[in-house]
C-alpha cells in the first residue's frame, strides 16, 4: 500500500509541474501584425494636363482645406487653384502661365505629402471660333468674335515701333467689344489678348484708319448727245449736318459754265425717314425710306414707301458668313451680289474683274463699285443711302481692273478696262473707263 501511495503522489507532482510551465501561445492574426498598406496606393493622378486646364486627382484622403502645389525639378513651387474637394477626389486648375514640364504633385493639409507626378503641356489659345476684323476707324467700336473671353481680360495694340496701347474692352455675348481710341495714330498694329496673366496674339496685322466721309460723287462725260465741249455730269452730294441731306443732280457742263438740269433731294426727318422733298427727275420709286441696323451698324432692313403705295415695303438685306451683302429683296430679289476671294464680282447685271493683285483697296475707302452704281440708277436710291453714310457691307479687298456690261445691241457683253488716280494717302479720287470717269470727294 505504501508503494502505491508513493506512486500516486509522484504522478500528482508531475502533473503540477507540467501545468506550471510557461504556456506556449499562438498569436491571433490582427491589424498590428499585417504589413502596413501604402495610404497613396489608391491615389490616381492624370499623366498630363494643359496649362490653363483642370486636373482631377482621385483619392479619399483629401480634406476641405486641401491645397495643391506643383514643384519642378529646381524645387520651384507653383500654387494651383483648388476648384472642388469631395470624398472621392480633388480638382485643381493649372494657371495658364505655368511653364510646360514635369512636376511633383504635392498635397498641403496637416502636412506635405507628395502624391505623384504630372506633366504640364503648353497652354492653348483660350478663345475658340475667333474672328478679328481686319481694321477699324479711329473712335470706332469693333466686335472680336469668339468663345472663351473671361471677365477682366484686356486687349493691347502694339505699333510697329513696339509701343503698347491699351484698348478699352468689355466681354459681350458675341465675344469681346473693343474701342479703338479716337487719338490712336493711323497705321498697322498687332493685337494681343491679356488673359490668365498670359499674352495671346489675336491679329498680326490690324489697320487703324481715319473716318472717311463721302461728300460728293460725280459721273462725268457719260452722255454724248451734246455737241462741242458740252457734257453731262451726274452728282450725288451728301451733307451729314442736321438734318442729313442727300441730293442727286444732273448738270450740263460746257467749259466753265454749269447749268443745272434737274435734281432730287432727300432730307432725314426726326422720325428717321429720308423723305423726297424735291422730285426734279420724276423718276424715283422711293418717296420715303428708313433703315434698321445691327450692332455693327450694317443695314438689315430698309422700309421704303414706293411710288403709288400707301404703306412702306420692307426690303431685307442678306449677308454671307464673311459679312458681304449678297441680296436685297422683298417678296423677290431686287438686286443680288456675288464675290470671289473677298472681291465683288457681280453687282446686279454688271460684272467686275480683278486681275491685278497690286491694286489693293485702301481699307478705309468705300467700295468704288458702289460709288459707280449709285450714279447709274437714280430710280432706287434707297439702295445707296447706306453707302453714302457708311452703313454698307464690307468693301472689296482690291480694286477692279475691268467692268463687264451688257452690250447695247443685246448681243453679248462689252468689257471696259478701269484705271485710277489716287491722292497722297492712297485713296481713289478718279476711276476712268470708256471715255467716262467717276470722281470721289471725301
Amino acid at each position: 500500500m505504501k508503494r502505491i501511495g508513493k506512486f500516486l503522489l509522484a504522478m500528482a507532482l508531475a502533473v503540477v509541474a507540467v501545468s506550471c510551465e510557461e504556456p506556449t501561445i499562438t498569436p491571433t492574426p490582427g491589424p498590428d501584425n499585417v504589413d502596413p498598406q501604402d495610404p497613396l496606393e489608391n491615389c490616381v493622378i492624370p499623366e498630363t494636363v494643359k496649362a490653363g486646364g483642370e486636373a482631377l486627382v482621385q483619392w479619399d484622403g483629401f480634406k476641405e482645406n486641401a491645397q495643391i502645389v506643383l514643384v519642378d525639378a529646381d524645387s520651384k513651387e507653383y500654387p494651383m487653384q483648388v476648384k472642388v474637394v469631395t470624398a472621392y477626389g480633388l480638382t485643381f486648375k493649372v494657371p495658364a502661365k505655368t511653364p510646360a514640364g514635369l512636376y511633383q504633385v504635392v498635397l498641403v493639409q496637416e502636412s506635405r505629402i507628395t502624391l505623384g507626378k504630372i506633366t504640364v503641356t503648353a497652354a492653348d489659345m483660350p478663345v475658340t471660333g475667333l474672328k478679328v476684323p481686319s481694321g477699324a476707324q479711329q473712335g470706332e467700336t469693333v466686335i472680336i468674335e469668339g468663345i472663351g473671353f473671361e471677365e477682366g481680360c484686356s486687349v493691347i495694340a502694339v505699333d510697329q515701333a513696339g509701343q503698347e496701347h491699351a484698348l478699352e474692352s468689355e466681354v459681350s455675348y458675341l465675344g469681346l467689344s473693343v474701342v479703338i481710341p479716337a487719338d490712336l495714330a493711323e497705321g498697322e498694329y498687332a493685337l494681343y489678348l491679356i488673359q490668365d496673366e498670359m499674352r495671346w496674339l489675336l491679329a498680326q496685322s490690324f489697320s487703324v484708319y481715319k473716318e472717311l466721309v463721302i461728300k460728293q460723287l460725280s459721273r462725268i462725260d457719260y452722255y454724248t448727245e451734246y455737241s462741242g465741249e458740252a457734257m453731262l455730269r451726274m452728282t450725288w452730294e451728301i451733307s451729314r449736318e442736321t438734318p442729313v441731306t442727300l441730293t442727286v443732280s444732273e448738270s450740263v457742263v460746257e467749259g466753265d459754265v454749269v447749268e443745272l438740269n434737274a435734281y432730287d433731294q432727300y432730307v432725314q426727318g426726326e422720325d428717321g425717314f429720308f423723305t423726297l422733298v424735291n422730285d426734279g427727275f420724276e423718276a424715283s420709286n422711293n418717296m420715303k425710306m428708313s433703315y434698321t441696323r445691327d450692332f455693327e451698324g450694317k443695314v438689315t432692313v430698309a422700309d421704303v414707301l414706293r411710288y403709288g403705295k400707301k404703306d412702306t415695303t420692307p426690303f431685307t438685306w442678306t449677308y454671307d458668313q464673311n459679312g458681304f451683302l449678297t441680296d436685297i429683296s422683298s417678296s423677290k430679289s431686287l438686286c443680288s451680289f456675288e464675290y470671289a476671294d473677298g472681291n465683288m464680282t457681280a453687282f446686279g447685271g454688271r460684272g467686275f474683274e480683278f486681275a491685278d493683285p497690286s491694286l489693293v483697296n485702301n481699307p478705309a475707302a468705300p467700295d468704288v463699285i458702289w460709288g459707280y452704281m449709285s450714279l447709274m440708277d437714280i430710280t432706287e436710291p434707297f439702295m445707296y443711302v447706306p453707302y453714302f453714310l457708311g452703313w454698307y457691307s464690307k468693301a472689296s479687298a482690291q480694286l477692279p481692273t475691268a467692268m463687264i456690261v451688257p452690250s447695247p445691241t443685246a448681243t453679248g457683253t462689252d468689257t471696259y478696262p478701269l484705271s485710277y488716280e489716287f491722292d497722297e494717302d492712297g485713296y481713289v479720287v478718279k476711276m476712268s473707263f470708256g471715255g467716262e470717269r467717276v470722281e470721289y470727294f471725301f
